[in-house]
């Protein structure tokens, strides 16, 4: 059967496939925080045409505006022929462009060398072996001390020799021809750094002649069709190895899919796409590996390896060149993994000396300290707040995203991603509401939502917008009538949501940095890492308790500092090498089962400044 995403893709559906089945199969973006269980109600898609019925998941989770406006929740309808949805918009992909194409540029020194080899005819006085008179010339010429071949280059050899003239080009690593090509192709050699997260996988392209990142693209990650965290993932792939290889395959599409635009866009084959270096949690890394997660999942959480590898791309099913190299950065331990390490390599400053924390802020939020007695990184449970999921009306950065929020006595002042009607709140614009709400006197310290009666003090324009709400509590409207003409909001459930994870983060501080035996005040930085944290004002994480009290100024953002440590260790290997040393100089602290974390948890709950 074939189905219509307007305005004008076409996709095959099976009989008796979901269309949230249809959706994932075909790597189009829907939420899907529950694993197609119907308790979330984030996957909403909007029909155009065969409009089916409301489910009781439907009844359940959506609006009668929404129901009337052809929202329908994707795990619960059964595609049909000539069904017709409207397009699902992705990731506003410049947002992180202008993030990462900023990155500081390091020396060129990748480990890859591709030499243009003038190679002597055979003759009746010369009847040496085509390998044998190429890697005369290797030796003699370049100065290689040893050269060897892979089997699939060396079975190409007599056709590439003698389509130019003998005259070839080789791609080398480590002292290993990886790739043959005819005539001088020098001039073609591509890396791509990738960042695989929890819910986005960010993949740069860069031009390893030149250094330049040639363009970023980041899409949702193929995994959050199973579950939109670490934990759902995790109990996912314990079932059976069939699921944790569909984990393995989900990533791997993502990827490969990234890299086909990136080519496409840039006119590039994805055969001169000679290295590969990934960072990613621990969790994400055995996944993309295909590795058993069964003994990471229970305490005391041990997982396969934490080393990093090399692996060749075809291994992996990763589509570029087919010996092109994959290199995994190492993790630290626990579920602290090769993003904190490529974090800390994107942000070098914090080895210069002083006192420094960096925060990984995302599902899992990874904390990285140092001190002069060393360094020392865990990791907490924030959860998807931070990413739209879990908030009734909560969505990634995308068109149609709440960004920013301002409150006055005129009433709400909104900032949408792509400047139109808006669809529900991302992340920033979720800490900035409510900020701004505890500011204006909406919630107190405890989150609550005052009722209108006893709001006096409100001007009458902020009063209007708190309502009675359902069973999620009292509501706050943030936009009337926004895209499909359905409000946005915050209820007191979502407000909960907030609470829990910025309660999470806080309490990790302030447990680390007393583990290390300093106070607050005497951190010289408190580094933001991640896309999502870029847009983060230091003002709001103080007022909201994200971060505990300290002075404003010392609160830094630093964009996807993971994805852009896997940059600099693309483009010089001395870099990969330094991570891979760090990861073992680290010290990983479990803060499961922690007395000082829960009390640190309880006192982090409240909306306010917080020691």
């Amino acid at each position: 059967m074939k189905l219509t995403i307007s305005p004008n893709r076409v996709v095959k559906g099976f009989e008796g496939e979901s269309l949230m089945e249809v959706l994932v199969r075909n790597l189009i973006p829907v939420q899907n925080v529950c694993s197609g269980k119907g308790s979330c109600g984030k996957c909403k898609v909007q029909f155009l045409s065969g409009l089916p019925e409301p489910t009781q998941w439907d009844l359940k989770h959506l609006t009668i505006q929404e129901i009337e406006a052809g929202l329908r929740l994707a795990c619960g309808v059964k595609a049909e022929e000539g069904m017709e949805i409207k397009e699902i918009l992705t990731a506003n992909f410049d947002r992180k462009e202008a993030i990462l194409l900023n990155m500081r540029k390091v020396n060129l020194d990748h480990g890859l060398k591709k030499v243009k080899v003038r190679v002597p005819k055979p003759s009746l006085e010369d009847e040496r072996g085509d390998w044998d008179r190429l890697s005369c010339e290797l030796l003699e010429t370049f100065g290689f001390e040893t050269v060897s071949i892979k089997l699939s280059s060396l079975d190409k050899l007599p056709t590439v020799l003698r389509a130019e003239d003998f005259v070839v080009t080789a791609t080398i690593w480590d002292n290993q021809v990886l790739d043959l090509e005819a005539g001088d192709t020098t001039e073609t050699l591509f890396g791509v750094a990738v960042d695989i997260g929890t819910t986005n996988v960010a993949v740069s392209l860069v031009d390893l002649n030149s250094a330049d990142v040639i363009k970023v693209i980041s899409l949702e990650n193929g995994q959050t069709a199973y579950g939109a965290d670490v934990i759902s993932r995790m109990s996912y792939a314990r079932e059976n190895r069939e699921k944790r290889l569909q984990l393995k395959e989900a990533v791997s599409r993502t990827i490969n899919h990234i890299i086909k635009r990136l080519t496409d866009e840039s006119g590039i084959s994805t055969n001169s796409i000679y290295k590969m270096t990934v960072v990613a949690n621990t969790t994400m890394n055995h996944l993309f590996l295909g590795l058993d997660i069964s003994n990471l999942a229970v305490s005391p959480f041990v997982s396969v390896t934490n080393s990093s590898m090399e692996l060749g791309a075809s291994e992996l099913g990763i589509e570029i060149n087919p010996e092109g190299r994959v290199l995994t950065f190492p993790n630290i331990g626990g579920f602290v993994g090769g993003d904190t390490v490529g974090a800390v390599i994107g942000t070098p400053e914090l080895l210069e000396g002083g006192n420094h924390i960096l925060i990984d802020l995302g599902t899992n939020c990874e904390l990285f300290l140092i001190t002069s007695q060393g360094m020392v990184a865990c990791s907490t449970a924030a959860g998807p707040a931070f990413e739209g999921a879990g908030i009734t009306q909560g969505m990634r950065a995308k068109l149609g995203a709440i960004e920013a929020v301002t409150l006055d006595k005129d009433g709400v002042e909104i900032k949408v991603i792509g400047d139109q009607k808006a669809s529900g709140i991302c992340g920033s614009g979720l800490i900035e509401a409510i900020e701004q709400m505890k500011l204006a006197g909406i919630i107190n310290r405890r989150g609550k939502i005052i009722a209108p009666e006893e709001a006096s003090s409100l001007p009458s324009q902020l009063r209007a917008r708190i309502r009675p709400g359902g069973k999620n509590g009292r509501e706050f409207v943030l936009s009337y009538g926004g895209n499909d003409g359905v409000d946005v909001f915050l209820n007191q459930k979502d407000i909960g949501e907030l609470q829990l994870a910025k309660g999470a983060v806080c309490a990790g501080i302030k447990t680390l940095v007393s583990m290390v035996g300093i106070l607050i005040e005497e951190l010289d930085s408190v580094v933001l890492s991640g896309t999502f944290a870029t847009f983060l004002k230091a003002r709001s994480s103080l007022e909201i308790g994200l971060v505990p009290n300290i002075n404003e100024d010392k609160i830094k953002a630093v964009g996807n500092a993971a994805h852009v440590g896997a940059m600099r260790a693309l483009l010089n290997r001395t870099v990969f090498e330094e991570a891979v040393e760090l990861a073992k100089k680290v010290k990983h602290i479990e803060l499961g089962g922690s007395k000082a974390f829960t009390s640190n948890l309880m006192k982090s709950m409240y909306i306010e400044r917080t020691k």
